[in-house]
């Protein structure tokens, strides 16, 4: 019952109340990645199939243990007093379940551009996506700037959302290290695009993280597309684009903005000198300005409100049907 108080009032601290530069799962990466290369170093020496079957085995430990950690202290917690456990448990998600640093980010970018300083717009970029922005045009910061806005919206806000209604915050905090394992995975590790790797191990976390989030994908790019037709766009676009282009996790979070605005996002990106492609996504009939950060984030924050609105209906209809049930 808390998790329908915790998260609308997570989302309103997350909005109005500057965020605090807290990432606890940096702290936990950190060991993991250790424990990666120490056994890649002294146990597995080549053997792939040792590294599959032992790696599947670590990763489940680990996933475990994040979420049997959380469940019983924050058992614990309220326990000793529901007060307590509920404010604790608040606090954790505002850290967890964000939603403001991709529109802080957008809107850095967009200020730099607007005052036609692009250098601090590449910087900002590079930063946050981690891509190479040396040669990069004016159109195509903007470009990835969207990318970047609808993917983190969707992944670090609404995944992480659903996740939380399911099963609290354990269950939450599962699903983000199971993120970070893919990430640790993969070898690109770039924001707007899918992870990559060519061990049988790391494939194997990256494809339980990707498996994970198909559905999340989907009702993240339902919430974008009711989001842009509730601002006066037509919703027809988002579903052909997301009908034609929709093939990945990460391309179906840009379906509903690109189909809206009437612009192409993805393709080509640089990282460490080499070329990346990316699925392009919607039809590249307007030509993209700064004011589409604007608009795009307006689509963002719409379809973010409409995605907690369904998941408080629908947590609260699950516990009704239970109550009737049993």
């Amino acid at each position: 019952m808390q998790t329908l108080l915790i998260l609308p009032i997570s989302f309103l601290l997350n909005i109005f109340v500057y965020r605090f530069k807290i990432d606890i799962f940096q702290y936990i990466r950190i060991p993991i990645e250790k424990l990666q290369y120490l056994l890649k170093d002294k146990v597995y020496k080549n053997n792939e199939i040792l590294e599959l079957i032992l790696g599947i085995v670590i990763s489940l430990i680990i996933l475990s243990i994040s979420f049997i950690v959380p469940y019983f202290l924050f058992y614990f917690l309220y326990k000793i007093h529901f007060l307590l456990g509920i404010i604790i448990e608040l606090i954790a998600a505002y850290i967890i379940i964000g939603i403001r640093k991709p529109f802080e980010v957008s809107s850095s970018i967009y200020s730099s551009i607007k005052y036609t300083n692009l250098n601090a717009a590449k910087e900002t970029l590079k930063e946050n996506t981690n891509i190479d922005v040396n040669d990069i045009n004016r159109e195509n910061i903007i470009k990835k700037t969207i990318e970047y806005s609808s993917i983190s919206v969707g992944e670090d806000y609404i995944y992480t959302s659903i996740f939380f209604l399911l099963g609290g915050l354990p269950l939450c905090f599962m699903y983000k290290v199971l993120c970070m394992l893919s990430d640790i995975s993969s070898d690109n590790n770039i924001a707007i695009d899918e992870n990559r790797v060519k061990d049988k191990y790391g494939m194997f976390n990256i494809n339980f993280a990707y498996y994970i989030n198909m559905i999340p994908s989907i009702f993240a790019f339902l919430s974008y597309a009711v989001g842009s037709f509730l601002l006066g766009y037509d919703i027809k676009k988002a579903f052909r684009v997301f009908k034609r282009d929709g093939n990945d996790n990460k391309a179906r979070l840009e379906c509903a903005v690109a189909g809206a605005l009437d612009i192409e996002l993805g393709g080509e990106y640089f990282k460490d000198s080499e070329i990346y492609d990316r699925i392009l996504v919607g039809d590249a009939i307007n030509k993209l300005d700064s004011s589409y950060i604007v608009a795009s984030n307006k689509i963002l924050i719409m379809g973010a409100i409409i995605a907690l609105f369904v998941l408080i209906v629908l947590k609260l209809l699950f516990m009704l049907l239970g109550i009737i049930i049993f």
